[in-house]
């Protein structure tokens, strides 16, 4: 595993890409949908100490401060589909904040006002005519009426008992991702509360653009981090002790970067990089 420790994101990103370009810059793979990536062949662990300390964003980032700030509330809040075609396949806010959840509802066939009448006497005690079918359909992913994980597994769960190792939420819906092109990067989501009563973060990544992507989730992480502890303080007593935002932590198990596809950012990086790193060379004389 490789493990980057930075105070900011910002740091962290250039990092990245800097140990990355490094170990992977004459090694080459094809992905299965004909990418061409630098691929270190392990997880990649990322410890930002202070996420919200400057630079949040690294100056060779081609998103600017108006995209990230749209990119982060999609994450933590949910965005209505509107079935016009032009829905996102998924959005983390939707799998995080209204987790899909299965509805079966029974249609009954008409028999007649007698029959239907004496149908919906019993329909009151909980029985089910033989003629009637269930048909099964979905809440919840931009629809309301799913599960709001955020809330009830994290929230509510720290607030009931601060110790807790469940704080957990999901954005996997196998009945859609395992045969999906296209399912979420970010699997996994869980907060822990410290013995300084700092409320840490841990992500789960299956597979991290650390190029192009990465930035943006952990930017977008600190602020869902940030609305988690704001909301367990609004409920907690006066003379409770109040919780802060701690570290965040990333795991991608499969970290790679485009660097075909994303030549131009690269090569801002890796200048930004240089300077820096030339700067260094040139304090230390």
């Amino acid at each position: 595993m490789i493990l980057i420790r930075k105070r900011s994101i910002g740091q962290a990103h250039e990092e990245v890409i800097r140990e990355i370009t490094r170990r992977c810059e004459s090694q080459v793979r094809v992905t299965e949908d004909g990418e061409y990536t630098w691929d270190p062949e392990e997880p990649v662990c990322i410890h930002v100490d202070e996420p919200f300390a400057e630079p949040m964003r690294s100056g060779a980032s081609l998103f600017g401060e108006k995209f990230s700030e749209q990119y982060q509330a999609s994450l933590y809040k949910i965005t209505p589909r509107r079935n016009d075609g032009t829905d996102a396949v998924y959005t983390y806010g939707n799998r995080l904040r209204d987790y899909p959840l299965a509805k079966v509802e029974i249609v009954r066939k008409s028999t007649g006002a007698i029959k239907n009448a004496i149908d919906a006497v019993f329909n009151k005690f909980g029985y089910v005519p033989a003629h009637a079918c269930g048909e099964l359909s979905w809440k919840g992913d931009g629809r309301n009426g799913g599960i709001d994980q955020i809330q009830e597994s994290i929230i509510k769960r720290l607030i009931a008992n601060p110790e807790s190792r469940r704080a957990i939420a999901i954005t996997w819906f196998p009945f859609q991702d395992i045969t999906a092109d296209e399912p979420p990067c970010l699997q996994i989501v869980q907060c822990l509360i410290d013995k300084s009563n700092h409320l840490n973060l841990v992500c789960v990544f299956r597979s991290n653009d650390m190029l192009s992507a990465w930035g943006q989730n952990v930017f977008g992480l600190a602020h869902l981090q940030k609305y988690i502890c704001e909301q367990i303080n609004l409920k907690m007593k006066g003379d409770e002790q109040k919780y802060s935002q701690g570290w965040l932590e990333t795991i991608s198990i499969s970290a790679h970067m485009y660097y075909h596809r994303d030549q131009l950012e690269l090569n801002l990086f890796l200048d930004k990089i240089k300077t820096g790193e030339l700067f260094q060379s040139f304090q230390r004389r």
